[in-house]
């Protein structure tokens, strides 16, 4: 295999993994509600996915993770 320009053991493939899920989920909901147009169903896909993330990223992630406190002086 030629050199890659960064190391796999770097990747964090839970990360790659969740947005591999949240892109199959759009995918599928989008396909299922396009009525036959497959360009529809790929607009549909492409909103459904940033849905997907913004709710994972932003949403869950700030009443997972509340913010942490301020370093230590």
């Amino acid at each position: 295999m030629p050199q890659l320009p960064f190391d796999l053991a770097t990747v964090d493939w839970t990360t790659v993994a969740i947005f591999s899920g949240i892109a199959f989920l759009a995918a599928l909901v989008g396909n299922a509600i396009a009525f036959g147009s497959r360009f529809f169903g790929a607009i549909l896909t492409a909103v459904f996915f940033a849905v997907f993330y913004v709710a994972w990223v932003y949403w869950l992630a700030a009443i997972a993770m509340p913010p942490a406190a301020a370093p230590p002086v």
